[in-house]
């Protein structure tokens, strides 16, 4: 068996799996605000049918309208549970099964359960694969032998356990309770150690019945309260650690030979004598030892105590510890002759198993190990094999037959030989199918629970609604303070639309609007002052003046493409202010609704004017819809003012007098005293090929050849002249010419913006008033429009007009529109969730699919 290939193809596995952590990570997260938003439609559900039960406002409804969400809550036809319970009992199944594979894929490791019952050869197994000797991992002949779970890891060159002990709590809670009240205990357990020392059990008598006739079903539970009160001194200590109260027990490293306390039983089932048992204060084992027989350290071994175990509600335990901490289960067990291979407890054991599995085939996820008797006869232990084997074929489970009986070595070979390569060959076969299987569950259960709740939401939804169309309302009153608060509303708005058609009048701008253009102006205006990007003028005159000696064209496009970038950052920046002000005009308008129609209806905080136009598109009001969609609507129908205003005008910000560049004339006296004459070239390595002796002209401007007059310039040529002078004078010169027109063009360009910006605010004025004025009509003048009002604030008409109405519709009211706000955020939950549960996986699988 090549086992490094099998363990590298394992490796590969466990990679894949931890690719999908971010996608497990997400659905999680979604999951959660999903189940939580369900948990509150579901408790609003309630709230309505208990408020509503005697009102008459319900049993007036003419339409039934909320029958249907009182329908969830009936008991079925066979008195079991109602729709709704039933829906929540599959959610929190599905949120069990998406815990399951967190841990899976949290998981860097394949962890291998290994359960039996006693005397099967479970622990000859850890003993095989793990190389722990009978001083951590003893056999007993009589009872189980390992009494906490634990994790054995294979790390090279490491003998040593993390112990992460209870806390006293955790062992009241955790141990002792169950175990009154499995003995059947009239009272519960002590809460102090004073209290459990001098507890008065019943005396259990040396053949294990106690003298009372006590119950034998209850005998076992109470002999383990006999032990844990007998050895108390001996683990008291441990629980106490740090105060020994609260939710989170220490964790002590404890050698290897000196584990055995800790994890197993003492020889013998009495309550005295023997091994300390220290195991009553741990709550986990992590065993890291040096496996011999296996080099990937990826494999970890789960030692499950549960099976057999008395107390400790040992099938939840177990059932949670194959759940979650399980990738693989080996089930041992003792073939004999004179005992049925499978016997109750044996097929109790694969049940749980079957219900942990989630997803994952029985045939991938458990095999029985077959631990043949070696004192039967060929004959008899062929008959034994081939019951065990058509037992776990009613499993579609895999027997794999290996004796564990015997010297240590015979049982060493054993397990190497014909165990390992079968469990390692299997894990490398079927690791990544599994996960793959696992994952795939999850999306279709998400998928199935989610919708079901979203067809739950939407029938509350419509129920709600038709409630709130068709239900009567105390018709009278409330139309006439519908009509009243419509001529209250149009006095509020219109102070608010008379504000911006002043400003119109007296030709004022936007404040946002006129702020920000004189801001980015004077931006501006300081960085020319303050010397363009350098730290004063005179820093931006030296650097450039430099420069101009050999590259003055490029120093000119260079400033005038700074200075367009420049107008632009700052500039820019206005649109801002457009938006700011549309927002301040939505505030406006808001906070006069609210002051009539309480936050209830116009909530305070972002997009108040949004959440109306959400509650106003589930009632039939078309006039209100328009107005709201139009006026929110504003801002992206406007566009931005830069792009339509500022653009253009940055754009002419160019460098139109030619190339600037220094006069040449005579140069000053070179290092050996010589001077250079007019007609030299530049010194080798000097930056400007196009040097030629220039006449007479303005620095920078092209002049014609003096060569040959009326001679046409030769291609390419760029014959300038300069006046008289050295070269630092015309490069002086040059730079002073260069700092006029870049200066001089950037005023030009900023007074040209703040004009055409500020006239474009002057429309953007008009543009708003506009807007103000068509929503104040639309919501206040429109033929109609009082209905609609009316019908908006129904639900919340006690507390916009409080003292008219006796509140029982109201508080229905109240309870139906929670009902639709709940309805609403649980398809957006759901919504999310699909979006979350069904995207590409890794490895370009659609869905949660790869492991």
């Amino acid at each position: 068996m090549d086992r490094s290939r099998l363990e590298a193809s394992i490796s590969r596995a466990l990679a894949n799996r931890a690719a999908n952590r971010p996608l497990v990570a997400e659905v999680d997260r979604h999951w959660a605000s999903f189940r939580g938003r369900f948990a509150e439609l579901v408790d609003a559900v309630d709230r309505l049918i208990a408020g509503s039960a005697a009102s008459a406002a319900l049993s007036g409804d003419p339409d039934h309208a909320l029958a249907a969400v009182e329908a969830w809550r009936r008991p079925a036809a066979d008195g079991g549970p109602d729709r709704l319970d039933r829906l929540a009992s599959r959610i929190r199944q599905t949120e069990g099964h998406l815990g399951a594979v967190r841990s899976r894929v949290d998981r860097d490791t394949v962890n291998v359960g290994v359960v039996g019952r006693t005397k099967a050869g479970k622990s000859t197994v850890l003993r095989a694969v793990s190389g722990l000797d009978g001083t951590v991992l003893p056999s007993h002949g009589n009872n189980p032998t390992t009494a906490s779970r634990s994790w054995i890891h294979h790390r090279p060159n490491r003998a040593e356990a993390l112990v992460t002990l209870r806390t006293w709590d955790e062992f009241v809670d955790q141990y002792l309770a169950p175990l009154h009240g499995a003995a059947q205990l009239p009272a519960g357990p002590p809460r102090d150690p004073a209290s459990f020392r001098d507890h008065p059990y019943p005396q259990v008598g040396n053949g294990g019945a106690p003298s009372d006739e006590y119950s034998a079903v209850a005998l076992p539970y109470l002999r383990k309260l006999r032990q844990a009160q007998a050895s108390l001194d001996d683990y008291l200590h441990l629980l106490t650690r740090g105060g020994g109260r609260g939710d989170t027990g220490e964790q002590i490293v404890v050698p290897l030979e000196e584990l055995a306390p800790y994890i197993s039983y003492p020889d013998g089932v009495g309550e005295e004598g023997g091994m300390p048992r220290l195991y009553h204060a741990v709550r986990d084992i992590h065993v890291y030892c040096d496996f011999p027989q296996v080099e990937t350290t990826a494999m970890v071994l789960v030692d499950l105590p549960g099976a057999g175990e008395a107390g400790l509600d040992v099938q939840q335990h177990f059932l949670r510890d194959l759940t979650h901490e399980v990738d693989f289960l080996l089930h041992v067990k003792r073939a004999a002759s004179n005992t049925a291979f499978f016997g109750q407890e044996d097929f109790a054991d694969l049940h749980l198993a079957q219900l942990a599995l989630g997803d994952v085939p029985f045939s991938d996820f458990a095999m029985v190990v077959v631990n043949p008797d070696v004192t039967l006869s060929p004959d008899a232990a062929r008959n034994v094999l081939d019951s065990a084997r058509e037992a776990a074929r009613n499993y579609q489970v895999r027997t794999v037959e290996c004796p564990l009986g015997g010297a240590s070595e015979t049982a060493d070979h054993a397990v190497r030989e014909l165990l390992l390569p079968v469990l390692l060959g299997h894990l490398a076969d079927r690791l990544a199918e599994m996960d793959r299987a696992m994952l795939d569950g999850l999306r279709r259960r998400i998928s199935a629970v989610s919708r079901e709740a979203l067809v739950f939401a939407g029938e509350v939804a419509s129920a709600a609604e038709r409630w709130q169309q068709g239900v009567p309302d105390e018709a009278d009153r409330l139309q006439t303070l519908a009509e009243e608060l419509c001529d209250e509303l149009a006095d509020e708005l219109a102070v608010v639309y008379e504000e911006y058609d002043g400003m119109v009048s007296r030709n004022e701008h936007i404040p946002q609007i006129e702020a920000a253009v004189g801001e980015a102006a004077e931006r501006v205006r300081a960085w020319v002052r303050d010397g363009f990007d350098f730290s004063d003028e005179a820093a931006w005159r030296a650097r450039t003046k430099t420069a101009m000696y050999w590259r003055s064209g490029a120093m000119a496009d260079r400033w005038f493409n700074r200075a367009r970038t420049k107008l632009t950052e700052e500039f820019g920046g206005v649109d801002a202010s457009v938006d700011r002000a549309v927002a301040l005009l939505w505030q406006r308008m808001a906070d006069s609704l609210r002051g009539r129609l309480t936050d209830g209806v116009v909530p305070t905080g972002d997009r108040p004017l949004e959440a109306l136009l959400r509650r106003v598109e589930r009632l039939p009001a078309p006039i209100l819809r328009k107005a709201l969609e139009d006026f929110t609507g504003l801002r992206t129908d406007y566009g931005s003012l830069f792009l339509r205003v500022g653009s253009p005008v940055v754009q002419q910000v160019r460098h139109v007098a030619g190339q600037v560049s220094p006069a040449v004339a005579p140069r000053e006296p070179a290092g050996d005293g010589k001077s250079v004459q007019e007609d030299e070239q530049p010194p080798p390595g000097g930056r400007a090929s196009w040097f030629q002796p220039l006449a007479a002209g303005r620095p920078g401007q092209k002049q014609p050849s003096p060569a040959s007059a009326g001679a046409p310039a030769q291609p390419g040529a760029s014959v300038q002249t300069a006046p008289a002078g050295s070269y630092a004078a015309g490069a002086v010169e040059g730079m002073e010419q260069l700092h006029r027109e870049l200066v001089g063009t950037v005023e030009g360009a900023v007074s040209e913006l703040e004009r055409k910006l500020h006239t474009e605010a002057l429309a953007m004025v008009r543009v708003l008033a506009a807007a103000a004025y068509q929503f104040f009509a639309a919501t206040t003048g429109t033929p109609g429009v009082e209905r609609e009002w009316r019908r908006v604030c129904r639900a919340d008409q006690q507390a916009i007009w409080p003292g008219e109405f006796d509140g029982a519709e109201a508080a229905l009211s109240e309870s139906v529109s929670l009902l639709l706000k709940r309805a609403d955020e649980v398809k957006t939950g759901g919504a999310d969730l699909a979006a979350a549960v069904g995207g590409p996986q890794h490895g370009g699988k659609p869905g949660p699919g790869q492991g």
